[in-house]
């Protein structure tokens, strides 16, 4: 089972996406996603990001890498946004579509664009998140 990112936005451990997002922007320098990482759980090395990491954390690293591949690949949502009647095993696929598009555009492009990227999803995540 996979959440919109409203759903997401509202539970009480789950970061929220839009926030993530910009932060991860400063970490560009990391790459796509150790900066995700970092903004998601405060770190990229995994012992200690496996001590914190919730449920609604691993969802939303999956759904932010969807939000952003949507930006440089539209197949990556090519079924629509997460949702409650997403399966795990489609949510994992989705996944993985977004994080091959995402890895294949930040070898194309600067830090600096990736910052950009990660901004302009930010502000795309925080618009679903407000929808309702």
């Amino acid at each position: 089972m996979s959440m919109s990112v409203t759903e997401l936005a509202g539970l009480p451990t789950a970061p929220t996406l839009s926030r993530a997002l910009r932060e991860a922007a400063r970490y560009a320098d990391q790459g796509p996603h150790q900066a995700l990482r970092r903004a998601l759980f405060g770190t990229t090395t995994f012992d200690d990001f496996a001590a914190v990491i919730t449920p609604e954390h691993a969802i939303a690293e999956g759904v932010a890498l969807i939000v952003i591949g949507d930006l440089v690949d539209p197949q990556v949502t090519d079924q629509d946004w997460p949702d409650s009647t997403w399966s795990a095993g489609y949510f994992a696929q989705r996944v993985a579509r977004a994080h091959q598009a995402v890895t294949g555009w930040a070898e194309a492009h600067t830090t600096d664009q990736l910052a950009h990227l990660l901004e302009a999803t930010a502000d795309r995540a925080h618009t679903m998140e407000a929808a309702a």
